[in-house]
């Protein structure tokens, strides 16, 4: 059970409306309705809208899940990883912090290195940064780490406030696929460049 109630369903409605699935971390958001909106905007942009790859993207939310314990997160993306195109032993090895997984792409272990050290140092090395850079290219190297950062922080809320996990993974799966598009999850990690 929730440390705090959730906010009532008037208080939260305008919050979750920002949200495509309303899931019980944007209802605690409610909370702080001044960095509820724009929290739940980033989370949208970040699955929806970068250049990475979605079963790479799904591989570095199970890592940061994995690295802090966060079993909300666990359970709402292990499903999106396994649409997304993970098999369920892939899945469990990036939970587990493996260091290489069987199938993996080399953009897709550079990424995962890059994800433990990040949470484990709060930093890069140099030749990390190099590795993704070379792997993904400077915009998606960025939105990576972005990436973990906000996983991160939703893995700090959600784990003080032990706030109770939902079983909506299919409806999010479904909802990042609308927002995207298909295609994302079959890109190759340079196929929208570095433009920006």
């Amino acid at each position: 059970m929730a440390r705090f109630p959730y906010p009532d369903e008037r208080s939260s409605q305008a919050v979750l409306t920002r949200s495509p699935v309303p899931l019980n971390v944007f209802r605690m958001l409610a909370h702080a309705p001044a960095v509820a909106e724009p929290t739940i905007d980033l989370g949208v942009a970040l699955l929806s809208a970068t250049g990475l790859p979605a079963r790479l993207r799904e591989a570095v939310i199970l890592s940061v899940a994995g690295r802090l314990g966060c079993s909300y997160e666990q359970v709402q993306h292990a499903p999106i990883a396994e649409r997304s195109g993970m098999t369920s032993e892939q899945a469990a090895a990036t939970v587990d912090g493996t260091v290489h997984i069987d199938g993996f792409t080399e953009a897709e272990e550079v990424a995962l290195a890059a994800t433990r050290e990040l949470v484990r140092e709060h930093t890069l090395e140099h030749a990390t940064v190099s590795a993704l850079r070379q792997a993904l290219g400077e915009r998606q190297a960025v939105e990576l780490i972005m990436l973990i950062g906000y996983y991160v922080m939703l893995a700090n809320l959600l784990n003080a406030l032990e706030v109770d996990f939902e079983s909506a993974s299919d409806e999010i799966a479904s909802a990042i696929s609308e927002l995207s598009g298909q295609q994302r999850g079959t890109q190759s990690p340079h196929t929208q460049g570095d433009a920006s």
